[in-house]
This record gives structure tokens, sequence and C-alpha cells, in this order.
């Protein structure tokens, strides 16, 4: 069986080597009928039939080759959307509806500071969450001087500057208003007048006076005139209600004192407090003093005026001794 096998493979052999010398001498012989030279295909073009539009076609080559080419932007909520440049898209953790455009005004992500901010300033990350994303990044303090986010966005300083930062008034506050009582009463209606003082701390001291002199502590009032006055009582049938009018050296201002009817010239004193990063440094002072803030030594202010739930203050031109633009402190 294995022996007609061999027999079968070696006759597929031979025809299969007699098969490539017939095909080999077949190209041989081929080979000489081969053109020497290859012969080109004459093509006929054919005849345009109608006319050229050459000055189309100049305008529509000028027109692809001008130097400017005008585009439009599309404008979204009044702004160009800018072309091939990413969009900030900021999706705030309460609101879910729609992504907010952080080169867009409105809406803003953390009102009152406004998106423009947040990208001019670029405050740093907080616990690795952009600050933008961060609820109360307002109240934060990205350059630890002691004013919030939020008041150097009011003032207009950098809050990456502890340099730059709102103004030291700022922080201060008005604690409570104490009222100093300085009583002046004319005690007599002949001359001479007898007027009482009594001072803030209860001493009482009086004085004889007449027109055009002067009295008090310090010569404090001036006399300017006296005045006779009576007038109906139903119980003892007449009053006296005589006048005398004074004036005020310390604040200018002109008093009439009625006989037996003290007038009270109080003094008002400021507790003030200076608050800044968790310190609190207490200063009281009279309207009309000067004082400072121990943080800013250069400076010296002056206590216009003292209400119950504000004081008024201004710097002190250190050249002129004239006061500046007024402050109003608040009470808190």
């Amino acid at each position: 069986m294995q022996k007609g096998n061999s027999n079968y493979e070696r006759i597929i052999l031979i025809v299969m080597a007699l098969a490539a010398l017939a095909g080999g001498a077949w190209f041989i012989y081929a080979r000489g009928n081969f053109p020497q030279t290859l012969a080109l295909r004459s093509i006929t073009p054919k005849t345009y039939e109608g006319v050229i539009p050459v000055k189309s076609l100049e305008e529509a080559t000028a027109l692809a080759a001008a130097d400017n080419k005008n585009w439009t932007p599309p404008v979204r909520n009044n702004k160009p959307v800018p072309l091939f440049k990413a969009v900030l898209l900021v999706l705030k953790s309460d609101q879910q509806e729609q992504p907010i455009d952080m080169f867009l005004e409105q809406p803003q992500i953390r009102p009152p500071m406004t998106n423009e901010w947040f990208r001019k300033h670029n405050l740093p990350m907080v616990n690795g969450v952009a600050a933008y994303l961060i609820p109360n990044i307002g109240e934060l303090d990205a350059d630890n001087d002691g004013y919030s986010n939020r008041e150097e966005f009011e003032k207009g300083t950098n809050p990456k500057d502890a340099d730059s930062h709102p103004p030291f008034t700022d922080r201060l506050f008005l604690v409570q208003r104490v009222a100093r009582n300085y009583l002046v009463a004319l005690k007599s209606s002949s001359p001479p007048y007898q007027v009482s003082v009594t001072t803030p701390d209860g001493k009482k001291k009086g004085w004889f006076v007449e027109e055009g002199k002067r009295f008090g502590i310090g010569d404090r009032f001036i006399v300017e005139k006296f005045e006779k006055k009576m007038v109906p009582d139903p119980r003892i049938g007449e009053k006296d209600m005589s006048e005398l009018s004074i004036v005020d050296t310390l604040t200018k201002k002109k008093i009439t004192l009625v006989k037996d009817v003290a007038v009270d010239l109080a003094e008002y004193e400021a507790k003030l407090e200076f608050r800044l990063k968790g310190n609190r440094e207490p200063i009281d002072v009279k309207k009309g003093d000067p004082f400072r803030i121990s943080i800013q030594p250069d400076t010296t202010y002056k206590v216009i005026d003292i209400q119950e739930d504000n004081a008024v203050i201004s710097a002190v031109n250190s050249t002129t001794g004239n006061t500046e633009k007024e402050i109003i402190i608040k009470k808190g």
C-alpha cells in the first residue's frame, strides 16, 4: 500500500516539472513578439460650448485670497462667544438645572462677588476644591490679613495680598456711648447773678457773674446778657423765669439759662474697640479728643461726634492739622 502511494507522488512531480518547462518555453517565445517602444494613445479634446465666466472666477479668486476675513461671533447674554477657546462651565452643588458660564456675569456663582472678580484673582483652592465652589468663600480670608474675601471685594482690594486690604477703621466699632453730665443752672435773678455748675464727677461749684465776664472751670463760659422775666403762675401769682444768655467757648454754642432750670451740657465719651484677627483693643475717647490705633501708630484720628448708635471720626492731616473725610463708626 505504501509502495503504491510513493509511485503516485512521483507521477505528480513529473507532471508538474513538465508543465513548468512548457510555461518557460512559451514566455521566451512570447517575449520576441513584444514591441520595442510604447505607443501613446492620442486623445482629441472636446470643444467647450459656451462663454467661460472669467470675471466670476477673478472675483472668487480675489475673495479667497483677501487677508481680511470678517467673522461675527455669536452672542450669548450680550457677550460674544470666544472662538477656539475653552469656556469654564461650573455646576453649583445647590443648582443642578443648568451650569454657570464663568465668562458671563449673569448668573453670579457667589453673589455679590462677580464671576469676573473670581477670574481676575484666581483664589487658591481650598482642600483641593476650586474657591468659587466653596459656599462660604466670601467669609474666608485668602491672604490671612484679617479681612474676608467679601470685604476685599467690596473695597476693591487684592484678596491674595496681605498688604492690600480695606482701611483699619473698618475694624473699629462703637461699644457704648457714655454720657458725662455737666449741669449749668441760674440760681438768682439779681446782680451779681449766681450760677452753679455740676461736673461729671458729681462735684458742684458756684460763681457770681456779670455781663461780659467769664466763669466756669477754665473760664469756659462768657456771660452775654441778663433778661428779667416774670410769668403768671396760678399757684403763686407770678413765677421768676429770668434768662441769662451765655456762650460755651468749648462748643461755640449759645445757651440760655432759665432760673432754677438746669441745662445739661453732657460730655460724651465713646468706648471704641478695634477688632482684628481675634484681637480686641479697647479705646476710650471723649468727643473732640484725638486717638490712635496701635496697628497704625502714624495716623491720628479725632472724634467729631458721638451718637447712641454710631460715632463719627476723622483722620487728622499731619501737616495742616485739619481733619479729613468723616468716617462713621457703627455700633457693634
